[in-house]
């Protein structure tokens, strides 16, 4: 990751900082929910990908992960014809795994 990666994630964390801050000026935190994640991919000397990221998250219980992962799967629509569900689920799925995050 470069210099210009890095200023530019520690300005996403920096707003995300923000975003917290007004959870807690509306008093919001019993009921806020949020799952933030932004990054790059980048490829590693043996080919494997691996995330460059910021993230945070605001959930109380598996049951709000699972929801926010039931919503993503039901909105999110892909930037072009090579997207696979089974491939994104399955990318979910890996994602929780490697956060200790159980699905049942």
């Amino acid at each position: 990751m470069d210099s210009k990666d890095t200023a530019f994630l520690m300005e996403i964390q920096r707003l995300a900082i923000e975003m917290d801050a007004l959870v807690d000026k509306y008093e919001m935190r019993d009921r806020f929910i949020s799952v933030l994640v932004s990054g790059f991919f980048d490829e590693n000397e043996f080919g494997d990908i691996k995330i460059n990221a910021i993230y945070s998250y605001h959930l109380q219980s598996i049951f709000e992960a699972e929801e926010i992962i039931h919503f993503i799967n039901g909105t999110f629509t892909p930037e072009s014809e090579e997207y696979d569900q089974d491939d994104f689920d399955k990318d979910v799925d890996d994602m929780l795994d490697d956060l200790g995050i159980e699905k049942e």
